[in-house]
């Protein structure tokens, strides 16, 4: 209900002015629904949901001065959410009043829920005066939120302070890179380095978090930036926290406070996307231009936002053709073309990739190209040519277990060479035990030699890590039949059935009906 004092008339109006937002918005009208959500606050002043609406759409819609109107609004009626006074701070610092934002801060501190972040944001203001920041290894003990998020900020305060040298050390012991915040804080600490001329110590970040070789760009650390990572990083983990309308929140200020920070762009693409804003996510991934070292992972959301599988392997294509010295990209086009079922064109692009490696240089990263390829050729029909290249990757990567189990696995579905199948199996679940496409594999394996009573505990320990599999559910099943389990035998084939398509379909109906055979077995 809207919160209205006034006449009969006028509450009739503001509530006409509502409902007319909420048909804007379903409509996906959101710069109308906008509009009226400001017209309607401005209408009722002291409506909750008035304001609250009018915040929401300005964060979806990307409209500052409507989101600061509604938390003021909120706040002058004593229906803030105590997450307001960062809307406050982030007005203050874009307009550089440095007392009210001191003023927000004690606010929010106030307010308890996010207090821990006042010791960070402090630091950040002083930077923006131009002071030391006043970050002391210390401060990130203010609490044990302030310390958890506080592991990335520490080094962009080093970066921003100058401490080159502290903050080298720091990034060396850094044990976050493969979280979003890591990877956010390794582009911008390439681009700080690049620019101190340290390009060694920038490509060795790079490769922390799998970029090619090249020059990248990125904004300097200012404090602008450093509170949007601090944002940014809070955003995300609120969503975790199935806190959506607050995560975009979080994530919306990092842009208003760092506008050209493509990190912060990406974080709220992604945000977006999981809300089903799929086209507001596609602007934001669009403006992301080659240079950043967050381009490709722009690109790669913007294939999965493709509405048809030609789509993103045409956006693929585009961004590979813009760096076509880039491997990464090279790839991300050979996949989507196998997406899109254009298996031989995805082959002829594997090939040119695996043509442009020097050879020697990286092995591993060779085998899991020769991998990629022989899993197209394969799916292509041509098993010699995937043979080849799954021997070939075998031979750089002995122990890598993927190889090793689609080799083996290969080998024993074909009934080529069992033994063999049997020895690459068991040598790729010695690696990976807790895989269970391998676990599979090696119970396959014991069942085509014989060996049930071996088979059955590695195929049922198989199916509970994967219990949707067909395949999985399909080799227990012909297992437990084998074992003169018969009812146990049809329950697990009906639950591979759900799943299964075209000859494995019919083959489990058969089954299911008649009972295994050697004809009927799964492959």
């Amino acid at each position: 209900m809207l919160a209205l004092a006034a006449p009969a008339h006028a509450a009739q109006e503001a509530s006409d002015i509502y409902w007319n937002a909420q048909r804007q918005e379903i409509a996906g009208r959101g710069d109308d629904a906008l509009k009226s959500y400001a017209r309607l606050l401005a209408r009722s002043p002291d409506s909750e949901t008035a304001a609250s609406n009018l915040l929401n759409a300005a964060v979806r819609e990307g409209s500052f001065a409507d989101a600061l109107a509604a938390v003021k609004a909120a706040q002058a009626a004593k229906q803030a959410d105590s997450d307001g006074p960062l809307l406050i701070l982030a007005d203050a610092f874009r307009r550089k009043k440095w007392v009210e934002a001191d003023r927000a801060l004690a606010d929010l501190e106030r307010e308890g829920d996010f207090a821990f972040m006042v010791p960070v944001l402090k630091g950040w203001l002083n930077v923006a005066q131009g002071r030391d920041s006043g970050i002391l290894p210390q401060t990130f003990q203010a609490s044990g939120l302030t310390a958890y998020y506080g592991d990335d900020q520490s080094i962009y305060f080093d970066l921003a302070d100058g401490n080159v040298t502290q903050a080298k050390l720091r990034l060396r012991n850094f044990r976050g890179y493969d979280e979003p915040h890591g990877r956010f804080l390794a582009g911008h600490a390439m681009g700080e380095f690049s620019r101190r001329g340290d390009t060694e110590f920038a490509s060795a970040l790079g490769r922390q978090i799998g970029l090619d070789a090249g020059n990248y760009s990125t904004q300097p650390v200012t404090a602008g930036l450093g509170m949007a990572m601090h944002f940014v990083r809070l955003a995300l983990a609120l969503d975790e926290q199935k806190q959506p309308q607050k995560a975009l929140y979080f994530a919306r200020i990092a842009t208003w406070l760092a506008p050209s920070s493509d990190a912060a762009k990406l974080a709220l693409a992604e945000l977006f996307d999981r809300q089903g804003l799929d086209g507001k996510a596609a602007v934001l991934l669009k403006s992301i231009a080659p240079g950043s070292p967050f381009w490709f992972a722009a690109v790669v959301n913007q294939t999965q936002l493709a509405e048809t599988p030609d789509e993103a392997a045409a956006i693929a294509r585009a961004a590979s053709e813009a760096q076509p010295a880039s491997s990464q990209l090279r790839l991300l086009y050979a996949q989507t073309l196998e997406q899109a079922g254009k298996r031989d064109l995805a082959v002829s692009v594997y090939r040119s990739l695996l043509d442009q490696e020097p050879r020697g240089e990286n092995g591993q990263r060779r085998a899991m190209h020769l991998l990629l390829l022989a899993t197209a050729l394969d799916s292509s029909g041509d098993w010699d040519s995937a043979r080849n290249a799954l021997e070939d990757a075998a031979t750089l990567d002995p122990a890598n277990p993927q190889i090793l189990n689609y080799l083996g696995y290969s080998l024993l579905e074909r009934r080529i060479d069992v033994n063999r199948g049997f020895d690459l199996v068991s040598k790729a679940h010695q690696l990976a035990p807790q895989s269970a496409a391998i676990t599979d594999s090696l119970g396959w394996a014991y069942f085509l030699k014989g060996d049930v009573d071996s088979a059955i505990p590695l195929l049922e320990s198989a199916v509970m890590t994967a219990i949707a599999d067909p395949a999985i559910n399909e080799h227990l099943g012909d297992a437990y039949w084998a074992a003169g389990r018969r009812s146990e035998a049809r329950f697990l084939w009906k639950a591979a059935a759900l799943a299964a398509k075209g000859g494995a379909a019919e083959r489990l109906a058969q089954k299911i009906d008649f009972g295994w055979s050697k004809e009927r077995s799964a492959p």
